[in-house]
Protein backbone atom coordinates (compact mmCIF):
# COMPACT_ATOMS: atom_id res chain seq x y z
CA UNK A 1 0.00 0.00 0.00
CA UNK A 2 1.28 3.07 -0.83
CA UNK A 3 1.32 6.64 0.89
CA UNK A 4 -0.91 9.58 -1.26
CA UNK A 5 -0.82 13.44 0.61
CA UNK A 6 -3.74 15.40 -1.47
CA UNK A 7 -2.87 18.84 -1.87
CA UNK A 8 -6.26 19.84 -2.75
CA UNK A 9 -7.81 22.88 -4.73
CA UNK A 10 -10.82 22.45 -3.65
CA UNK A 11 -12.88 21.54 -0.15
CA UNK A 12 -14.02 17.89 0.02
CA UNK A 13 -17.83 17.87 -1.81
CA UNK A 14 -20.87 16.07 -1.28
CA UNK A 15 -20.60 16.37 -5.18
CA UNK A 16 -17.50 14.90 -5.96
CA UNK A 17 -14.75 17.01 -8.00
CA UNK A 18 -12.38 15.67 -10.57
CA UNK A 19 -9.77 15.38 -7.69
CA UNK A 20 -12.11 12.87 -5.31
CA UNK A 21 -13.41 11.12 -8.48
CA UNK A 22 -9.70 9.89 -8.74
CA UNK A 23 -8.57 9.27 -5.43
CA UNK A 24 -11.95 7.53 -4.65
CA UNK A 25 -11.04 4.83 -6.89
CA UNK A 26 -7.58 4.90 -5.69
CA UNK A 27 -7.83 4.60 -2.09
CA UNK A 28 -8.91 0.31 -2.46
CA UNK A 29 -5.09 -0.25 -2.87
CA UNK A 30 -3.13 3.42 -1.04
CA UNK A 31 -3.86 5.58 2.02
CA UNK A 32 -4.69 8.94 1.84
CA UNK A 33 -4.66 12.23 3.30
CA UNK A 34 -6.74 14.88 1.74
CA UNK A 35 -5.71 18.48 2.49
CA UNK A 36 -8.65 20.77 1.81
CA UNK A 37 -7.07 24.65 0.67
CA UNK A 38 -6.33 26.94 3.15
CA UNK A 39 -8.57 29.57 3.90
CA UNK A 40 -7.39 33.24 4.14
CA UNK A 41 -6.24 34.30 7.21
CA UNK A 42 -8.38 37.62 7.98
CA UNK A 43 -11.52 36.00 7.03
CA UNK A 44 -14.63 35.94 8.51
CA UNK A 45 -15.35 32.41 7.48
CA UNK A 46 -16.64 29.86 10.02
CA UNK A 47 -14.54 27.10 8.60
CA UNK A 48 -11.46 29.26 9.19
CA UNK A 49 -10.96 27.27 12.52
CA UNK A 50 -11.31 23.59 10.80
CA UNK A 51 -7.81 23.27 11.01
CA UNK A 52 -8.19 22.25 14.48
CA UNK A 53 -10.27 19.75 14.10
CA UNK A 54 -9.60 15.61 13.97
CA UNK A 55 -8.83 14.45 10.92
CA UNK A 56 -12.30 13.52 8.79
CA UNK A 57 -12.81 9.58 8.07
CA UNK A 58 -14.73 10.01 4.54
CA UNK A 59 -13.82 7.00 2.76
CA UNK A 60 -11.86 4.11 3.46
CA UNK A 61 -8.15 4.90 3.45
CA UNK A 62 -9.17 8.55 3.08
CA UNK A 63 -8.81 11.03 5.75
CA UNK A 64 -9.28 14.49 5.36
CA UNK A 65 -8.11 17.83 6.67
CA UNK A 66 -8.48 21.06 6.48
CA UNK A 67 -4.95 23.73 6.07
CA UNK A 68 -4.83 26.38 8.04
CA UNK A 69 -5.15 30.56 6.95
CA UNK A 70 -2.66 32.08 5.27
CA UNK A 71 -1.98 35.11 3.84
CA UNK A 72 -4.15 35.47 0.27
CA UNK A 73 -0.97 36.34 -1.78
CA UNK A 74 -0.67 34.40 -5.24
CA UNK A 75 3.39 35.69 -6.30
CA UNK A 76 6.24 36.37 -4.75
CA UNK A 77 5.94 40.03 -4.03
CA UNK A 78 5.28 39.57 -0.26
CA UNK A 79 8.39 37.48 0.53
CA UNK A 80 8.12 37.47 4.27
CA UNK A 81 4.21 36.51 4.21
CA UNK A 82 5.09 33.97 1.55
CA UNK A 83 7.99 32.37 3.93
CA UNK A 84 4.92 32.61 6.95
CA UNK A 85 2.63 30.72 4.90
CA UNK A 86 5.13 27.87 3.78
CA UNK A 87 6.25 27.55 7.13
CA UNK A 88 2.64 27.08 8.71
CA UNK A 89 1.31 24.87 5.98
CA UNK A 90 4.49 22.56 6.36
CA UNK A 91 4.61 22.39 9.65
CA UNK A 92 1.03 21.71 9.77
CA UNK A 93 1.49 18.60 6.92
CA UNK A 94 4.13 17.23 8.48
CA UNK A 95 2.11 17.08 12.31
CA UNK A 96 -0.55 15.64 10.36
CA UNK A 97 0.99 12.94 8.01
CA UNK A 98 3.12 11.97 11.64
CA UNK A 99 -0.43 11.28 13.41
CA UNK A 100 -1.40 9.15 10.58
CA UNK A 101 2.05 7.02 11.03
CA UNK A 102 2.94 8.40 7.30
CA UNK A 103 6.44 9.95 6.64
CA UNK A 104 6.25 12.37 3.95
CA UNK A 105 9.40 11.56 2.31
CA UNK A 106 7.96 7.92 1.55
CA UNK A 107 4.60 9.55 -0.02
CA UNK A 108 3.67 10.11 -3.05
CA UNK A 109 2.21 13.85 -3.63
CA UNK A 110 -0.40 14.64 -4.80
CA UNK A 111 -0.63 18.52 -6.19
CA UNK A 112 -3.72 20.11 -7.56
CA UNK A 113 -2.93 23.75 -7.73
CA UNK A 114 0.26 25.88 -8.56
CA UNK A 115 -0.25 27.37 -4.76
CA UNK A 116 1.44 24.39 -3.26
CA UNK A 117 4.83 24.78 -5.88
CA UNK A 118 6.06 26.96 -2.88
CA UNK A 119 5.91 24.15 -0.57
CA UNK A 120 8.26 22.04 -2.77
CA UNK A 121 11.60 22.98 -1.08
CA UNK A 122 9.85 22.60 2.01
CA UNK A 123 8.03 19.51 2.15
CA UNK A 124 9.78 15.74 1.52
CA UNK A 125 7.92 13.59 -0.98
CA UNK A 126 9.04 10.51 -2.27
CA UNK A 127 7.64 11.43 -6.01
CA UNK A 128 5.50 14.47 -7.42
CA UNK A 129 1.94 14.74 -9.27
CA UNK A 130 0.94 17.77 -10.86
CA UNK A 131 -3.06 17.34 -12.16
CA UNK A 132 -3.78 20.04 -13.83
CA UNK A 133 -7.42 20.77 -14.86
CA UNK A 134 -7.63 24.26 -15.64
CA UNK A 135 -5.82 27.22 -16.40
CA UNK A 136 -4.66 28.77 -13.38
CA UNK A 137 -4.46 32.82 -14.65
CA UNK A 138 -4.59 34.55 -10.74
CA UNK A 139 -1.20 32.94 -9.48
CA UNK A 140 2.41 33.75 -10.59
CA UNK A 141 2.91 31.88 -13.87
CA UNK A 142 6.81 31.20 -12.08
CA UNK A 143 5.02 28.92 -9.64
CA UNK A 144 3.22 26.70 -12.28
CA UNK A 145 6.38 26.62 -14.42
CA UNK A 146 7.98 25.13 -11.54
CA UNK A 147 4.90 22.53 -9.78
CA UNK A 148 4.76 21.67 -13.46
CA UNK A 149 8.96 21.50 -14.07
CA UNK A 150 9.90 19.26 -10.32
CA UNK A 151 6.59 16.91 -11.14
CA UNK A 152 7.41 13.12 -12.44
CA UNK A 153 4.14 13.08 -13.96
CA UNK A 154 2.07 15.35 -15.04
CA UNK A 155 -2.06 14.81 -15.56
CA UNK A 156 -3.48 17.21 -18.32
CA UNK A 157 -7.44 17.87 -18.76
CA UNK A 158 -6.99 19.10 -22.05
CA UNK A 159 -5.25 19.22 -25.10
CA UNK A 160 -4.94 23.00 -24.49
CA UNK A 161 -3.78 22.25 -21.47
CA UNK A 162 -0.94 19.52 -22.70
CA UNK A 163 0.36 22.19 -25.05
CA UNK A 164 0.38 25.13 -22.09
CA UNK A 165 2.66 22.55 -20.07
CA UNK A 166 4.59 21.17 -22.72
CA UNK A 167 7.46 23.66 -22.59
CA UNK A 168 8.02 23.03 -18.66
CA UNK A 169 7.92 18.82 -18.85
CA UNK A 170 7.44 15.99 -21.45
CA UNK A 171 6.18 13.77 -18.80
CA UNK A 172 2.51 14.26 -19.49
CA UNK A 173 -0.61 12.81 -19.72
CA UNK A 174 -4.11 14.11 -21.28
CA UNK A 175 -6.72 12.81 -18.54
CA UNK A 176 -10.15 14.37 -19.33
CA UNK A 177 -12.91 14.83 -16.90
CA UNK A 178 -15.06 11.79 -16.74
CA UNK A 179 -18.86 11.41 -15.77
CA UNK A 180 -20.66 9.14 -13.20
CA UNK A 181 -21.79 6.11 -15.30
CA UNK A 182 -23.43 4.44 -12.46
CA UNK A 183 -25.56 7.21 -12.52
CA UNK A 184 -26.68 8.02 -15.35
CA UNK A 185 -27.52 4.98 -17.17
CA UNK A 186 -30.55 5.17 -14.47
CA UNK A 187 -31.57 7.28 -17.11
CA UNK A 188 -32.90 4.49 -19.22
CA UNK A 189 -35.23 2.80 -16.22
CA UNK A 190 -38.41 2.90 -17.87
CA UNK A 191 -39.72 2.68 -13.93
CA UNK A 192 -38.73 5.87 -13.07
CA UNK A 193 -41.53 8.08 -12.69
CA UNK A 194 -42.35 11.71 -13.93
CA UNK A 195 -40.30 14.22 -11.62
CA UNK A 196 -43.25 15.99 -10.23
CA UNK A 197 -42.20 19.43 -11.06
CA UNK A 198 -41.61 18.33 -14.55
CA UNK A 199 -45.78 17.11 -15.12
CA UNK A 200 -47.18 20.98 -16.27
CA UNK A 201 -44.39 21.98 -18.19
CA UNK A 202 -45.15 21.36 -22.40
CA UNK A 203 -42.92 20.47 -24.73
CA UNK A 204 -40.38 19.54 -26.06
CA UNK A 205 -38.60 20.15 -23.34
CA UNK A 206 -34.66 21.13 -23.38
CA UNK A 207 -32.87 20.32 -19.79
CA UNK A 208 -29.50 21.77 -18.03
CA UNK A 209 -28.45 19.16 -15.32
CA UNK A 210 -26.91 20.83 -12.33
CA UNK A 211 -26.19 24.38 -10.71
CA UNK A 212 -26.07 27.45 -12.47
CA UNK A 213 -22.92 30.33 -11.96
CA UNK A 214 -23.03 33.97 -11.75
CA UNK A 215 -20.52 33.71 -14.55
CA UNK A 216 -22.50 31.19 -16.54
CA UNK A 217 -23.49 32.42 -19.70
CA UNK A 218 -27.44 32.36 -20.16
CA UNK A 219 -27.52 34.62 -23.27
CA UNK A 220 -27.98 31.77 -26.02
CA UNK A 221 -30.80 30.38 -23.50
CA UNK A 222 -32.43 33.97 -23.75
CA UNK A 223 -32.66 33.85 -27.61
CA UNK A 224 -33.50 30.75 -27.44
CA UNK A 225 -36.49 30.94 -25.45
CA UNK A 226 -37.52 34.14 -26.74
CA UNK A 227 -37.32 33.37 -30.05
CA UNK A 228 -38.86 29.97 -29.77
CA UNK A 229 -41.80 30.44 -27.46
CA UNK A 230 -42.71 26.60 -28.00
CA UNK A 231 -39.74 25.20 -26.33
CA UNK A 232 -39.57 24.96 -22.84
CA UNK A 233 -35.91 25.59 -21.48
CA UNK A 234 -35.53 23.69 -17.85
CA UNK A 235 -32.37 23.98 -15.40
CA UNK A 236 -32.78 20.98 -12.67
CA UNK A 237 -30.61 23.15 -10.15
CA UNK A 238 -29.99 26.55 -8.24
CA UNK A 239 -28.91 29.06 -10.27
CA UNK A 240 -27.33 32.13 -8.81
CA UNK A 241 -29.37 35.37 -8.63
CA UNK A 242 -25.92 36.95 -9.13
CA UNK A 243 -26.29 35.89 -12.88
CA UNK A 244 -26.77 38.86 -15.25
CA UNK A 245 -29.20 37.15 -16.57
CA UNK A 246 -31.12 35.69 -14.12
CA UNK A 247 -33.96 37.89 -13.56
CA UNK A 248 -35.07 38.85 -17.37
CA UNK A 249 -35.61 34.95 -17.91
CA UNK A 250 -37.05 34.30 -14.51
CA UNK A 251 -39.65 36.42 -16.48
CA UNK A 252 -39.84 34.05 -19.44
CA UNK A 253 -42.63 31.95 -19.40
CA UNK A 254 -41.10 29.24 -21.16
CA UNK A 255 -37.82 29.24 -18.71
CA UNK A 256 -37.94 27.15 -15.41
CA UNK A 257 -35.69 27.29 -12.61
CA UNK A 258 -36.31 24.41 -10.33
CA UNK A 259 -33.85 25.08 -7.74
CA UNK A 260 -31.72 22.61 -5.35
CA UNK A 261 -32.48 19.27 -6.63
CA UNK A 262 -30.49 15.96 -5.00
CA UNK A 263 -27.70 14.58 -7.89
CA UNK A 264 -29.46 11.10 -7.30
CA UNK A 265 -32.67 12.71 -9.02
CA UNK A 266 -31.26 14.31 -11.82
CA UNK A 267 -31.60 10.84 -14.23
CA UNK A 268 -35.19 10.97 -13.07
CA UNK A 269 -35.23 14.58 -14.65
CA UNK A 270 -32.45 13.47 -17.79
CA UNK A 271 -35.16 11.28 -18.72
CA UNK A 272 -37.84 13.44 -19.35
CA UNK A 273 -35.75 15.74 -21.57
CA UNK A 274 -35.86 15.90 -25.03
CA UNK A 275 -32.95 17.71 -25.22
CA UNK A 276 -30.21 18.33 -22.96
CA UNK A 277 -27.76 21.69 -23.20
CA UNK A 278 -24.49 22.92 -21.96
CA UNK A 279 -23.41 26.63 -21.67
CA UNK A 280 -20.24 28.26 -21.10
CA UNK A 281 -18.48 30.35 -18.43
CA UNK A 282 -17.93 33.72 -18.81
CA UNK A 283 -14.77 33.76 -16.75
CA UNK A 284 -12.80 31.83 -19.21
CA UNK A 285 -14.65 31.35 -22.63
CA UNK A 286 -11.62 30.03 -24.01
CA UNK A 287 -11.51 26.83 -22.20
CA UNK A 288 -11.09 23.83 -23.79
CA UNK A 289 -11.90 21.46 -20.85
CA UNK A 290 -14.63 18.99 -21.36
CA UNK A 291 -16.95 19.69 -18.24
CA UNK A 292 -18.26 16.23 -16.51
CA UNK A 293 -21.79 17.49 -17.06
CA UNK A 294 -21.22 17.01 -21.06
CA UNK A 295 -19.69 13.38 -20.64
CA UNK A 296 -22.74 12.52 -18.34
CA UNK A 297 -25.27 13.82 -21.31
CA UNK A 298 -23.47 11.35 -23.51
CA UNK A 299 -24.39 8.82 -20.87
CA UNK A 300 -28.23 9.24 -21.03
CA UNK A 301 -28.11 9.03 -25.18
CA UNK A 302 -30.57 12.09 -25.73
CA UNK A 303 -29.57 14.75 -28.32
CA UNK A 304 -26.94 17.37 -27.32
CA UNK A 305 -26.80 20.83 -27.95
CA UNK A 306 -23.23 22.81 -26.17
CA UNK A 307 -22.24 26.36 -26.66
CA UNK A 308 -18.21 25.36 -27.47
CA UNK A 309 -15.20 28.23 -27.02
CA UNK A 310 -14.13 30.20 -30.39
CA UNK A 311 -10.94 27.86 -30.70
CA UNK A 312 -11.95 24.81 -29.27
CA UNK A 313 -11.55 21.78 -31.30
CA UNK A 314 -15.69 20.24 -31.33
CA UNK A 315 -15.58 17.03 -29.59
CA UNK A 316 -17.98 14.20 -30.30
CA UNK A 317 -19.38 16.50 -33.80
CA UNK A 318 -21.40 13.26 -34.80
CA UNK A 319 -23.45 13.06 -32.20
CA UNK A 320 -23.70 17.06 -30.17
CA UNK A 321 -25.06 19.88 -32.26
CA UNK A 322 -22.23 22.27 -31.23
CA UNK A 323 -22.38 26.23 -31.69
CA UNK A 324 -19.80 29.32 -31.38
CA UNK A 325 -22.72 31.90 -30.94
CA UNK A 326 -26.05 32.71 -29.52
CA UNK A 327 -27.71 32.18 -32.99
CA UNK A 328 -25.41 28.95 -33.67
CA UNK A 329 -26.84 27.40 -30.37
CA UNK A 330 -30.59 28.16 -31.31
CA UNK A 331 -29.96 26.58 -35.06
CA UNK A 332 -28.19 23.67 -32.86
CA UNK A 333 -31.56 23.38 -30.54
CA UNK A 334 -33.81 23.07 -33.01
CA UNK A 335 -31.70 20.28 -35.29
CA UNK A 336 -31.88 18.44 -31.81
CA UNK A 337 -35.00 18.83 -31.10
CA UNK A 338 -35.96 17.14 -34.39
CA UNK A 339 -33.06 14.35 -34.73
CA UNK A 340 -34.52 11.09 -35.80
CA UNK A 341 -31.40 8.33 -36.08
CA UNK A 342 -31.46 5.31 -34.31
CA UNK A 343 -27.73 5.46 -34.22
CA UNK A 344 -26.86 8.13 -32.57
CA UNK A 345 -28.41 7.88 -28.99
CA UNK A 346 -26.45 4.05 -28.83
CA UNK A 347 -23.29 6.12 -30.16
CA UNK A 348 -23.53 8.80 -27.28
CA UNK A 349 -23.55 6.24 -24.35
CA UNK A 350 -20.93 4.25 -25.94
CA UNK A 351 -19.17 7.62 -25.80
CA UNK A 352 -20.07 8.63 -22.49
CA UNK A 353 -19.31 4.93 -21.11
CA UNK A 354 -15.53 5.25 -22.53
CA UNK A 355 -15.32 8.28 -19.75
CA UNK A 356 -16.67 6.83 -16.71
CA UNK A 357 -14.58 7.72 -13.87
CA UNK A 358 -13.52 4.29 -12.59
CA UNK A 359 -11.65 4.07 -16.36
CA UNK A 360 -10.24 7.66 -15.99
CA UNK A 361 -8.54 5.97 -12.93
CA UNK A 362 -7.82 3.20 -13.58
CA UNK A 363 -5.71 4.96 -16.54
CA UNK A 364 -4.37 7.49 -13.97
CA UNK A 365 -3.18 4.29 -12.02
CA UNK A 366 -1.62 2.49 -15.03
CA UNK A 367 0.34 5.60 -15.62
CA UNK A 368 1.84 6.25 -11.97
CA UNK A 369 2.08 2.29 -11.33
CA UNK A 370 4.63 1.92 -14.91
CA UNK A 371 6.52 5.33 -13.89
CA UNK A 372 6.94 4.04 -10.43
CA UNK A 373 5.17 5.77 -8.62
CA UNK A 374 3.12 3.55 -7.10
Amino acid sequence: MADIICLASTRWCKIPTRTQRLLTQLNRSHKILFFQPPPPRLTRDPRRHDYKKKGRAVQPNITVYTLPPVFGIKDDSHPFLLRRNIKRMADYITERCAGQDMLPRNALLWACSPLYATLLETLEYRGLVYDCYQDWPDFDIHWESLLANRADVLFAASPGLVDHLAPCNTNIALLPNGGDQKLFAKADDLTLQVPAPLMHIRGPLFGYLGDVGRNVDLRPVYLAARSHEVWSFIFAGRCSQANPLYRQMKQLENVHFLGKIDRLNLPGYAAQFDVLFDLLDTEDPDEDVVPSRLYEYLMVGKPVAAMYPARFIPVYPDVVYGARSPKEFVDACYQAVLENSAWAPASRRRYGAEAAWELRAAEAERILESNGLL
